[in-house]
């Protein structure tokens, strides 16, 4: 049996496929090997039920992963997970190449990732060829649920915002600015947090203050990453993720002030990457 996942700083979709065909789908929390040691992947890997099968059932296992784009964050991932599925061939690879192939399969584009975090790459007949962006919360993900979710909340701790959105804002979350501060340097994943907020900015999208707001965002994404590529016109931009998703007619605004070509924006890659190891 083969097991394909796809998995960001949030959540996991994974597809199980029998040797008859069959595919089941499972989900769960997010595995990023920047926030996860060995004995962590591990862990959350027993915890995940593949019923009416076993870890041990299992053969193949095909993992994409936000963060597993160096030889550290592999071995980190390679190593939890040969403790769990002990039967079988484990290859580790990194989400952006499976956002590639979900939506180019063994074609040509600009391929951007635009959910918890962001990234982007220019992939070449099955191959990424040049990848800018991905550096992390702290380094990068401009566009980002964390980019947008991080500026709203700066505008709340700097009473910035104008005050019928600070009420919003407040009968939303009930949080006081010292909570906020916990979260983000003293829990486990303050990404995940930040990014929280750009549902507020979804919900709230009519309102000027948060649509330059965004607007703002998917700007310094495309102006830092995508027109970087020195014939980035020449290619059709595809967007995966669920801020690009939840935000089309933002993102699609924006792109056009560049001339960016966007002809397709999926929300989850976990059915393209189906399709794709169904073929090759």
């Amino acid at each position: 049996m083969k097991l394909i996942a796809d998995s960001g700083s949030t959540k996991t979709d994974w597809k199980l496929i029998t040797p008859s065909g069959e595919v089941f789908d499972y989900r769960s929390e997010g595995i990023n090997p920047y926030f996860h040691t060995d004995d962590s992947v591990a862990k959350t890997l027993e915890k995940i039920s593949f019923a009416p099968y076993s870890h041990a059932d299992i053969e193949e296992v095909f993992f994409y992963s936000a963060g597993s784009n160096t030889k550290k964050s592999v071995a980190i991932m390679k190593n939890g997970f040969s403790r769990v599925f002990t039967s079988a061939e484990i290859h580790i690879k990194h989400d952006l190449l499976g956002a590639a192939r979900a939506l180019f399969q063994n074609d040509s584009g600009l391929v951007a990732i635009l959910g918890t975090g962001s990234n982007s790459c220019l992939y070449l007949d099955g191959e990424i060829e040049t990848n800018l962006g991905g550096f992390g919360y702290i380094l990068g993900d401009e566009g980002s649920g964390m980019h947008i979710g991080r500026k709203i909340v700066r505008e709340f701790m700097n009473d910035l915002m104008p005050r019928d959105m600070q009420d919003i804002f407040l009968n939303k979350y009930r949080v006081t600015k010292d909570q906020i501060i916990y979260a983000v340097y003293k829990d486990a994943y303050p990404n995940r947090f930040l990014a929280s907020f750009s549902r507020f900015a979804s919900e709230n999208i009519h309102h000027p203050y948060i649509s330059e707001m965004v607007d703002d965002a998917f700007m310094k994404f495309f102006e830092r990453y995508i027109i970087q590529y020195s014939e980035y016109k020449k290619y059709n931009l595809r967007v995966l993720g669920s801020i690009g998703f939840f935000f089309e007619k933002q993102l699609r605004s924006c792109s056009g002030r560049y001339g960016i070509r966007i002809d397709k924006i999926m929300q989850a890659p976990i059915e393209g990457l189906l399709e794709y190891h169904e073929h090759h």
